[in-house]
């Protein structure tokens, strides 16, 4: 039985889900993508901070979101959520208004927008549930959902509503009267054959047009339309048509809750998969890959091919270096080391970006990946130092160190930042050698960034990646990240010279 388009099994989706951005999210970028993700579906947001541990449910996301980039059922989906989405949101309206009114009389405008709701809900569901019966879902998500339409359709329940819909809706198109309207009065009488004049009125100003003109019609905020004078104009027909409106009346009572919950959670659900269709496809038509991971259980081989950070590529169009890194047992900690501005955080971003995008069910940056489930993924980037803190900056980060690597386990992610920078080389060895050492207890994958060459050797569970400069231009950056051990080239001199601050330039400046 169909119950969610994001867990195969009911029990699954009411199962614990964080609703505050997890830690991690600000240091490796994550919170970018959230903050899209709130814009465009708010509701979805636990998801968004929840990752899965579950293999079966990452996969049940990744076959739907194959289905979906099937560009004709991504559109019939997307006209479907959109519709009883907007359904829902009007229905929600509706009982509010009725529930401040206190229902003392008959709200005959709210009635028949009930009644506009219950009949876009109808084709809406009608016309999605014809169009699927055609399509070729791969996904059990699609299938099983298709399967549970088509079942809601031909059930009694719905056939009820929707034969009173167009029984209701057959009743109002019939009415025919007249509005007769003097000096702020107006009058209501039966229809009795007399002359419409509106394609008269048309006719007469037909005349006057000469050809295409500029439109200087200004458009207001808000449209101007007075609710009390419509509610009164329907109170009065009501007593002309008493039939008709008394069954509108029922049928607004006896569905007043006529949206099915399975229905509404799907049109809401399927809004996770379109929205990050919809982010990825600028980056895909800008030549960037994306990829359905494997996923490992323990991270005894891990990879990836072409990988990026998509933070960065959202933000420079597309326009990013792409590198790839792989661990084979026993490696567990990539050490990177090279020049300043040269990638190496923004690798150490990716890393973590990819296996947390994995484990929501998302297809992720590269061309191909292996990557693992975790519990955790922990980081400790440098923090902006306050000058009111009594504690220096050494001691915070040798604080912050130590809980992160109390809580860290072996199924743990951790991303260490240039670590230690406030401190004497000597001891910044010392102390990262300690830190190492703890990492390889734990045998939890990891990134470390340093200016400390010596980590990257640390022993066999360690992987020294360098970031490496513009090879005809020393003070430039390639921004790749390459397997090899380091060679301690900061190209601080190139630096210094491209930007004017060699000793001699600086002479030369301050002695004139």
């Amino acid at each position: 039985m169909f119950y969610s388009i994001l867990f195969p099994e009911g029990k699954q989706w009411n199962r614990h889900k964080l609703v505050k951005q997890p830690d991690c999210f600000k240091d490796t970028g994550l919170d970018k993508l959230s903050g899209l993700f709130e814009s465009s579906a708010k509701e979805l947001l636990d998801v968004f901070f929840t990752p899965l541990s579950d293999i079966r449910i990452i996969k049940y996301r990744q076959h739907i979101l194959q289905d979906l980039s099937n560009e004709r059922i991504r559109s019939s989906c997307t006209a479907f959520s959109d519709s009883i989405n907007a359904t829902a949101l009007r229905m929600a309206a509706i009982r509010k208004s009725l529930v401040l009114s206190g229902k003392k009389n008959v709200c005959y405008v709210a009635e028949g927008t009930m009644l506009e709701c219950a009949e876009e809900y109808c084709r809406a569901i009608t016309m999605f549930s014809a169009e699927s019966t055609s399509m070729q879902f791969k996904s059990a998500g699609l299938r099983d959902f298709s399967a549970y339409l088509k079942q809601y359709c031909n059930s009694q329940t719905f056939t009820n509503l929707y034969e009173r819909v167009k029984r209701l809706r057959d009743g109002f198109n019939s009415i025919r009267y007249c509005m007769l309207i003097n000096n702020g009065t107006i009058k209501i009488r039966t229809y009795e054959g007399q002359k419409d004049f509106t394609q008269q009125v048309l006719t007469l100003f037909e005349r006057f047009r000469q050809g295409e003109v500029n439109d200087y019609r200004r458009k207001t905020e808000e449209e101007p339309y007075a609710g009390h004078v419509e509610e009164a104009v329907l109170h009065l027909l009501s007593g002309m048509y008493k039939r008709i409106f008394n069954d509108l009346n029922d049928f607004c009572t006896a569905y007043s809750d006529f949206e099915d919950s399975t229905l509404l959670r799907f049109a809401d659900e399927i809004r996770f998969y379109l929205f990050w269709i919809n982010l990825t496809a600028p980056l895909k038509a800008a030549g960037l890959q994306f990829c359905y991971p494997v996923i490992a259980e323990n991270p005894a081989h891990l990879y990836a091919r072409d990988c990026f950070d998509i933070t960065l590529a959202l933000k420079k169009n597309g326009s990013v270096v792409t590198n790839d890194f792989t661990l084979d047992d026993p490696e567990r900690i990539i050490v990177i080391t090279g020049p300043n501005q040269g990638g190496k955080t923004t690798f150490a971003r990716t890393f973590a970006q990819l296996h947390w995008l994995a484990a929501i069910g998302l297809n992720v940056p590269g061309h191909s990946a292996l990557l693992c489930l975790f519990d955790h993924i922990l980081t400790h980037f440098e923090r902006e130092e306050k000058i009111s803190s009594l504690n220096g900056k050494l001691q915070d980060d040798l604080v912050r160190l130590h809980c992160l690597l109390e809580k860290a386990t072996k199924h743990s992610i951790v991303i260490i930042n240039e670590i230690f920078s406030s401190t004497t080389t000597a001891d910044a060895l010392l102390l990262g050698t300690k830190m190492m050492d703890m990492l390889t207890d734990r045998e939890c994958p990891a990134v470390v960034v340093t200016f400390l060459d010596e980590l990257a050797l640390h022993g066999p569970e360690t992987v020294s990646m360098m970031s490496l400069a513009d090879p005809d231009d020393a003070a430039k950056r390639s921004f790749k990240i390459v397997r090899k051990p380091p060679d301690g080239l900061a190209y601080a001199v190139q630096l210094a010279e491209k930007h004017g601050l060699t000793y001699k330039k600086l002479y030369e400046r301050l002695g004139q």
